[in-house]
């Protein structure tokens, strides 16, 4: 996970509305989008997106009438920092473990970007 492409997802609306929705509790991307006001495959695309970035998993899978089960979406997202000094564009991003009896230590990834020369990522 690069934590500068981390930074840009999360700025688009829908996505940190996702985050937001998913922060303290699951919820299904029918319920996220129902409070969200996001139309469901607009909410389902940005569920993959964040779920491809390790933001965001299924927590668990709820029956439902179809038999199918609705899956419940949980945020692992805890912290982003983004900060430009002396040139560089830093971005550090905190992701908590999954699972709710996750015993292991929160992930930590930062990435600084050499503004002057923008090719240039430490």
């Amino acid at each position: 996970m690069e934590a500068l492409q981390v930074t840009q997802t999360i700025m688009d609306d829908y996505s940190a509305r996702i985050l937001l929705g998913t922060f303290e509790r699951p919820a299904s991307a029918i319920e996220l989008g129902r409070r969200f006001g996001i139309p469901i495959a607009a909410c389902y695309r940005r569920i993959k997106q964040l779920e491809g970035l390790g933001l965001l998993y299924g927590e668990r899978a709820e029956p439902s009438r179809n038999g199918r089960g609705l899956q419940l979406y949980r945020s692992r997202l805890r912290s982003v920092q983004i900060a430009i000094e002396d040139g560089k564009l830093r971005a550090r991003v905190v992701l908590a473990p999954m699972g709710v009896a996750a015993t292991s230590e929160n992930e930590v990834t930062e990435q600084i970007m050499n503004l002057r020369e923008p090719s240039l990522t430490v």
